[in-house]
């Protein structure tokens, strides 16, 4: 049984933006169907599924890292818990450790990052469980991906693609 959702996305999105709002909607559909959110702490998406599940009267959990604190001091308010990792790789080490399925929104480099991490992983076996990317803008990735690199059809097929929270959640559910 899953219990732990891992959610990857921007740190430059903000309240009131469409991306933003899907992100609390994202946060808010885990927390109802009794997931725990995971997330890197910050802001943005981060930030927004966090405020979606404790509004929700759900658990998210931030993971940050000394690697952000010049930047980035302290976590974003809406977590009920905060892991500090002394970097970015032990970050990135302990979101994944401590998951069950990944969820992935719109970002920027580190989204990415996070996302061909894990889908690294679930290619040799080191991690099971969903990764379900969340919008339209994934296809033409992954299509330009298939078309331009040498990646098995067998490992595109274990990322799925959705165009809503509501989607990703009911794959999850599933699982």
């Amino acid at each position: 049984m899953m219990s732990s959702v891992a959610v990857f996305g921007s740190s430059q999105i903000g309240p009131g933006s469409v991306a933003y709002e899907k992100a609390r909607e994202m946060g808010r559909l885990l927390a109802q169907a009794g997931f725990t959110v995971v997330n890197g702490g910050y802001s943005g998406v981060m930030e927004a599924v966090s405020l979606g599940a404790r509004e929700a009267g759900g658990k998210a959990i931030g993971v940050t890292c000394a690697t952000f604190d010049r930047w980035r001091p302290r976590g974003n308010p809406y977590l009920s818990d905060v892991i500090h990792a002394p970097d970015l790789i032990a970050r990135l080490r302990y979101l994944i450790e401590h998951s069950d399925a990944f969820v992935v929104m719109g970002g920027g480099v580190g989204t990415l990052l996070e996302l061909f991490l894990v889908w690294n992983l679930l290619a040799i076996g080191a991690v099971n469980g969903p990764c379900v990317l969340v919008g339209a803008h994934w296809r033409r990735l992954l299509a330009a991906l298939e078309g331009e690199t040498e990646i098995a059809a067998r490992h595109l097929a274990m990322l799925r693609v959705v165009d809503t929270p509501q989607e990703a959640v009911r794959i999850l559910g599933n699982a």
